[in-house]
């Protein structure tokens, strides 16, 4: 039985190059299932790889402690890598249990295990698992009685029934002093900000999401009233006015989300609201009126997931809207003083040149449209248990046999072996629209969304005329400037 009650909970780094702007983000899956055991007398310790370089000394200082098990939540992608890296640390320093956790090994549960550095995995929501997990090792009980695990015995790869979803309006206010909240605050529009989550899930039926299969096409949200309890929290303990949400989908329910906005104006809350989610299809609802009421209500920024300027592409996704209605929308919020920013995604199985021409011409008339409309472009990554998985097979995609293969899976990379449908020639447009529409707005690296080096301003301004150029005729030769932010660590080495 070990006493000490002390558990060490590892945050992968999710890059493997560097980047133009600082996005530190706040461990919230760690927290999450951290704070039932501080709450309850354990001591945690959480190791971000990406805020401590001295990471390995930190978890080798814990090891000395014999913690009861080292817990590591892990996305499909580069944070693999480096969780197999503190894994090995672990496995090679005596015997604690290393468990893996979040959405990659949630999905691929035994596979993960047959790593020889991993022992268990919690499948799904960690809160309730983890906890009972803890106590289970603590006192050298019977695993098999954890529902929502998978682990070795005897090794044989053996699974549990799995856990319920937990009452998202039961759990208690994150333990925030387990971090250094000062190191994750995000400046947006002059106000720090802190990320936060008020649901989960979603229901709609997007062929490239995971949420189709680790939360079951199924959207569960806190209460207005918990949501403004939580947001007064964090403004009256820690001083902080900007919520950042990482909801996959904020507008679910438009009723809670006019009592959270009527509550922050009803109680005069004096907060910042930025990444708001809305599903594409659900544009209709922002009417002016209600957009009005976002912005009286502090709102600054909205994300709205298009995908594609390409109908074909947009219905063979299960997308759900179409382009015009993207138009509209970007259009009206003119109005307002609300930043849309819109998110894309290239490399889509069958996707072709002039799919990718429409995409093109839809991001040129969002952004002159719209002086403050902004725009992401990420490459397709697919993830295993989604409708387009079966899709890229069908087109080429050999699944990997084992967990390290699935380090290269990233939004940020492009891959043959990943998405093996792509030319020769498809490769180097989407490289050089993936880097060059960085530059596209003019003031991209002025806006006020994310502090930026000023060194960097200059040469982005210098190279916005460029950048347009390139995207605009999908002209991919001579790609010196990209080997030159890669050099500079500001774009990802393609892996």
């Amino acid at each position: 039985m070990n006493n000490n009650g002390n558990i060490v909970l590892f945050h992968p780094s999710v890059r493997l190059g560097g980047e133009v702007q600082r996005r530190m983000g706040l461990p919230l899956g760690l927290l999450a299932v951290a704070t039932p055991l501080d709450l309850a007398g354990y001591k945690v310790k959480i190791i971000d790889q990406a805020m401590d370089r001295r990471w390995k000394d930190l978890l080798l200082a814990e090891l000395k402690k014999k913690p009861i098990c080292l817990g590591v939540s892990v996305k499909t992608g580069p944070q693999i890598r480096y969780a197999i890296e503190a894994s090995k640390i672990v496995k090679g320093y005596g015997d604690v249990p290393v468990v893996w956790g979040g959405v990659h090994p949630s999905l691929l549960p035994e596979q993960t295990l047959e790593n020889e550095n991993i022992d268990i995995v919690v499948q799904g929501e960690g809160e309730e698992t983890f906890f009972e997990l803890v106590q289970t090792l603590e006192n050298d009980g019977t695993l098999s009685r954890v529902k929502g695990i998978w682990y070795k015995e005897n090794g044989e790869i053996k699974k549990t029934d799995p856990r319920p979803f937990i009452d998202l309006n039961a759990q208690p206010p994150l333990s925030y002093h387990l971090v250094d909240l000062n190191r994750y605050l995000i400046r947006i529009f002059d106000i720090d900000h802190i990320r936060y989550s008020s649901s989960r899930g979603c229901p709609f039926n997007c062929g490239f999401c995971y949420n189709l299969v680790f939360n079951r096409k199924t959207w569960r949200g806190i209460s207005a009233e918990k949501a403004i309890d939580d947001i007064i929290n964090i403004r009256d303990k820690y001083g902080i006015r900007g919520i950042q949400f990482t909801d996959d989908l904020f507008f679910a329910d438009f009723e809670r989300v006019k009592n959270i906005l009527a509550g922050v104006v009803n109680k005069k809350l004096d907060i910042n609201f930025t990444k708001l989610d809305i599903h594409g299809s659900e544009l209709y609802k922002l009417d002016d009126d209600f957009l009005k009421f976002l912005e009286k209500a502090g709102c600054k920024a909205l994300v709205i997931g298009v995908e594609s300027g390409s109908q074909r592409i947009l219905d063979l996704i299960n997308k759900g809207i179409n382009v015009s209605q993207i138009i509209d929308l970007n259009r009206r919020i003119k109005k307002f003083r609300i930043v849309p920013k819109y998110s894309f995604m290239m490399g889509f199985p069958t996707e072709t040149k002039e799919d990718i021409k429409e995409t093109i011409s839809l991001i040129f008339t969002l952004l002159d449209e719209n002086k403050e409309a902004r725009k992401d472009i990420n490459i397709y990554t697919p993830y295993p248990g989604t409708a387009l998985f079966d899709l890229s097979i069908k087109n080429g995609l050999i699944p990997p046999k084992k967990l390290e293969d699935w380090v290269s899976f990233n939004w940020r990379t492009i891959n043959r072996k990943n998405i093996p449908w792509i030319t020769d020639e498809m490769e180097k447009i989407l490289r050089m629209l993936h880097c060059s529409s960085l530059f596209l707005e003019k003031n991209y690296f002025l806006d006020p969304i994310y502090p930026t080096n000023p060194l960097i301003i200059m040469l982005a301004r210098l190279y916005h005329p460029i950048a347009r150029k390139r995207v605009e005729s999908l002209y991919y030769k001579f790609p010196i400037e990209i080997s030159l932010m890669e050099w500079l660590g500001l774009y990802p080495k393609q892996i």
